[in-house]
């Protein structure tokens, strides 16, 4: 019974693990981390684009992210990717490293991109390939078993790729949505309003919805929100696509509510109010919370079924012992 016992526990003592990196062979070790060195180097050091601002990657993706365009988000981009980063580490480091040479072609493709964003001076195309290096990188020096754990947060990173256009066109539409909106629900519940482009007339006064105000800011937010929530709470990939389309229909519910109650205030007489401290402060206290629980919702409604069974299979079991109990008393 012993020899047994040690026999099974043999194979899982001598497999290489994640924290064992150290056995892995000296050219597998040696070309991984080469690949990784270069990586951080072209990313924070090397300056591969001479005539843009900041001239290394890293550096033009933080001027390149600001609150001008709309992506000061992109900022805080690679912090969340290597919060989730490590967690993929934490959730695989004692599953069995199986290097791969399939890798390879994945890290070439990701560094390519990079050679080509230098010829042509467009750091959005590094931006592009660089989930690729990552993942061709992890890929050939631990298989793909580990690798598909850090294909979301790879692929994260893109939320950093200021996207010329993408302000003009959201505003514009978000914004005559959102003045319509508050106009049309406004009267419908007998309110006196007079609309007029983007400004909203109440009792003689003027307020005006902003480009600002149209969502786009907060819509980028929740976008990413979104997207995390949906990749670490569902598991089908359909769910994953349903919560992270629920984007955009919550971002607008959110922000209509948010400017709808400045609205409200104003026509109660409080429109200093609304439009100063309230407009400040509506966006922690009504779109977000309104947001995120959408999101909970939306979640709870697709996986409605399974909770129901799980509750279902609990009360039988608690059922059946409280029979034993007093089958045994």
């Amino acid at each position: 019974m012993s020899n047994s016992k040690q026999a099974s526990e043999g194979p899982v003592q001598g497999r290489m693990t994640l924290s064992g990196i150290k056995d892995l062979p000296l050219p597998v070790r040696a070309m991984g981390f080469g690949a990784l060195g270069v990586l951080i180097l072209i990313y924070f050091v090397y300056p591969a684009y001479p005539t843009a601002v900041g001239k290394s990657l890293a550096g033009w993706t933080w001027f390149a992210c600001n609150n001008d365009n709309n992506f000061l988000h992109g900022r805080f981009v690679p912090v969340a990717f290597g919060v989730m980063i490590w967690m993929a580490f934490q959730k695989t480091k004692k599953m069995s490293a199986q290097p791969s040479y399939m890798g390879l072609p994945v890290l070439l493709l990701g560094l390519f991109f990079f050679l080509v964003s230098m010829r042509t001076i467009q750091p959005r195309l590094a931006i592009i390939g660089a989930p690729f290096v990552v993942i061709g990188f992890t890929y050939y020096l631990f298989g793909f078993r580990i690798a598909r754990h850090v294909i979301f947060p790879s692929f994260f990173l893109w939320f950093s790729i200021p996207v010329p256009g993408l302000e003009a066109i959201l505003t514009g539409s978000l914004q005559t949505l959102i003045v319509k909106s508050c106009y049309n629900f406004g009267t419908f519940v007998g309110m006196d309003l007079v609309n007029s482009g983007a400004d909203i007339f109440i009792k003689g006064s003027s307020m005006k919805v902003a480009e600002g105000c149209s969502g786009i800011r907060s819509l980028m937010a929740l976008t990413m929100i979104a997207a995390v929530y949906a990749n670490y709470t569902q598991k089908p990939l359909w769910k994953k696509a349903v919560l992270f389309a629920s984007a955009l229909p919550l971002a607008i519910i959110g922000n209509f509510l948010r400017i709808f109650t400045i609205i409200v205030l104003a026509n109660f007489g409080f429109g200093n109010f609304g439009t100063g401290t309230w407009h400040d402060w509506a966006g922690l206290l009504i779109f977000f919370p309104i947001a995120l629980s959408g999101l909970y919702l939306i979640d709870y409604l697709l996986n409605f079924k399974e909770k129901r069974s799980k509750r279902v299979k609990r009360s039988v079991r608690t059922s059946r012992k409280v029979v034993k109990g007093e089958a045994t008393s």
